[in-house]
């Protein structure tokens, strides 16, 4: 779906909601790498200075997450602007994006919507190359086990134990997913004080946070809405029409970032017909049984030399696009795009070895059509 008509609906929510309205979305597309960051910061002012006259802004968000601190920084430009900040999830808002709508004084969720546990997530490399992920709550949730489950409670066993964890994950990195933690949940309740200003709601933010970070099972547990109002968050009252337009406005992001569609390089791959042919299996040899010896050595050799001459050919390449994020509104809009170039053959064992080359990922603005009705105050 084009910008145009992606426009068209997010104009529909602000008429409806009489605010302007911020979309961003990072990729959820399987096999595209996207997460919240930092470098959006810059995407959000350009939209914060585009907007005059008002003193609310929505932000309609889809995300797996990404950096906590990142999420910080975006609520905190939107909140030196804008008195009333609010965020609309249509699908998906997970970690650093949950913590980010924290920092909302309203959170409308779409019956379909979802929020995530705040526990961060540390990625390790091992010795052997392969990287291994796990937070802090996996560490304590280890320890519980000797200590409840095992009912191990000599120290001398318990040191022993803790010597073989540390052989596996080096205690740096258990230091480092402990301060992650931390940093998640004060983020978290920092953004939830930007609101809540009462004596009351002051002693609940940090409880709040808290459960966010330590209560979940899993990274990827669902916060539904009805979760999610268990929790104290401050979700709206439900909307049928505002639920409605905020979820064709996901439809378009969807369907303009192939969010449903798995990035597959054999399909750029095998589009070109060249590189088609270059991958298609040979068929099986079969001679027949009463072939006189020298000429099977002449066959085969004609074969393997023909198989060297098809590796050693010119490498054919494609060239790939994918949508990593959006910053968009009906004011402005930007994109993060990665592109550039696959190519692939078939080795001598039969196995293809595909290769990919990042020519270029980076923001850059995206021309946006003439608007029409759009009220003056937002503007």
């Amino acid at each position: 779906m084009d910008l145009a008509e992606r426009t068209e609906r997010y104009k529909a929510i602000e008429e409806k909601r009489s605010r302007p309205l911020i979309a961003y979305a990072t990729s959820t597309r399987p096999m595209v790498k996207a997460m919240m960051a930092g470098d959006a910061v810059r995407e959000f002012i350009d939209q914060i200075d585009a907007i005059r006259n008002t003193n609310s802004v929505d932000v309609l968000i889809h995300s797996t997450g990404g950096d906590a601190l990142a999420a910080w920084k975006l609520m905190s430009v939107l909140r030196e602007r804008f008195e009333h900040v609010a965020v609309l999830v249509p699908y998906m808002a997970f970690s650093a994006a949950t913590i980010f709508a924290m920092g909302a004084d309203e959170i409308i969720m779409h019956p379909h919507a979802s929020l995530g546990p705040i526990d961060p997530q540390i990625t390790i490399t091992l010795p052997d190359g392969k990287k291994r992920q796990f937070s802090y709550e996996d560490v304590g949730a280890f320890l519980r086990f000797l200590i409840e489950d095992v009912k191990i409670s000599e120290q001398v066993h318990i040191s022993t134990i803790i010597d073989r964890l540390f052989s596996a994950v080096d205690p740096l990195n258990v230091g480092a997913a402990k301060r992650a933690s931390e940093l998640s949940s004060s983020v978290g309740e920092r953004l939830l004080l930007l609101h809540m200003k009462s004596v009351e709601e002051k002693a609940r933010a940090s409880q709040i946070a808290m459960d966010l970070n330590k209560s979940f099972f899993a990274h990827g547990d669902a916060v539904s809405r009805s979760r999610a109002k268990d929790l104290h968050l401050k979700i709206a009252d439900d909307d049928k029409q505002l639920e409605a337009l905020i979820w064709s406005a996901y439809l378009g992001l969807e369907s303009y970032m192939e969010l449903r569609n798995p990035f597959n390089p054999f399909e750029y791959l095998l589009r070109d017909s060249t590189i088609a042919a270059r991958l298609k299996p040979t068929a099986p040899l079969v001679l027949p049984a009463n072939t006189p010896p020298n000429l099977i050595d002449q066959i085969w050799k004609s074969v393997a030399q023909q198989s060297i001459q098809n590796l050693a050919g010119p490498e054919a390449e494609v060239e790939y696009s994918v949508v990593n994020a959006v910053v968009e509104s009906p004011r402005i809009a930007s994109e993060f795009r990665t592109k550039g170039k696959l190519s692939a053959c078939r080795l001598v064992g039969g196995n293809i070895q595909v290769s990919g080359t990042d020519i270029e990922a980076s923001w850059h603005r995206v021309e946006i059509p003439t608007l029409t009705n759009v009220p003056a105050s937002m503007v």
